[in-house]
């Protein structure tokens, strides 16, 4: 069974490695961390080159402890990350 996790505990552990698209007083690129369940947060990158980016993320947050696994949208949507904490 996962633990709680919360989107600013995914944003802190990618801060300083990668930009957060929703700080700052203009839009940039970088991710967007959202609160999915009390037990997941879903992470999408705002900009190009979108899945490369996903993938680096993705690397960063295994390497922290994180249960990551990428969800590849249908029908126009985006993929995002699905990240848990065991």
């Amino acid at each position: 069974m996962t633990s709680s996790i919360t989107a600013a505990e995914v944003a802190h552990d990618l801060t300083g490695r990668h930009t957060d698209s929703t700080t700052g007083p203009a839009w940039r690129p970088g991710f967007r961390a959202q609160q999915a369940s009390p037990r997941t947060v879903r992470l999408w990158h705002d900009g190009d080159a979108e899945q490369d980016h996903l993938d680096r993320y993705a690397e960063t947050l295994r390497a922290k402890g994180h249960t990551v696994i990428l969800e590849r949208g249908h029908l126009r949507r985006r993929p995002t990350l699905r990240i848990t904490h065991p």
